[in-house]
């Protein structure tokens, strides 16, 4: 037992761990591992923020223009326009509002333009809808 003791005592004091020098070492070896893995990564991560606000931007515009569609010809033959004015539109400016939305604290309005696609002949208009990089189009006939 004695010996065990007088082992221990006799150990050099550097011997218990690891040093500044092998800390850093392995620090060095490990950064230059993860930046290229950090590098790969990155554009996948931009990518996902991207399409993050193109689905949010088409879903807000698709509604917006599925509201425009469900309102009767006469209303959007009298509302010619681009932009629209959205409170004379929808009737108010209460009903207007529905279509200002916040994506990452900042608000949107989706604009509505309404134009006549018949040529002249009456009876056929575009509605389109864009909300950013958004943009929705469709036919609506008077029928």
């Amino acid at each position: 037992m004695e010996n065990c003791i007088a082992t221990r005592a006799a150990a050099p004091f550097n011997s218990r761990g690891f040093t500044f020098l092998e800390i850093m070492l392995v620090v060095l070896i490990l950064a230059i591992a993860i930046v290229p893995m950090v590098r790969a990564f990155a554009p996948a991560v931009l990518t996902a923020s991207t399409d993050e606000e193109t689905a949010v931007f088409a879903n807000q515009a698709r509604g917006t223009l599925n509201r425009v569609m469900a309102l009767d010809f006469d209303t959007l033959d009298n509302n010619q326009g681009d932009p629209v004015d959205l409170a004379v539109l929808f009737g108010s400016a209460a009903e207007a509002d529905k279509e200002t939305f916040t994506f990452k604290g900042k608000n949107y309005t989706p604009t509505v333009a309404i134009t006549d696609a018949s040529g002249g002949l009456g009876g056929l208009l575009q509605l389109a809808v864009t909300a950013e990089q958004v943009r929705f189009a469709t036919l609506k006939s008077q029928y």
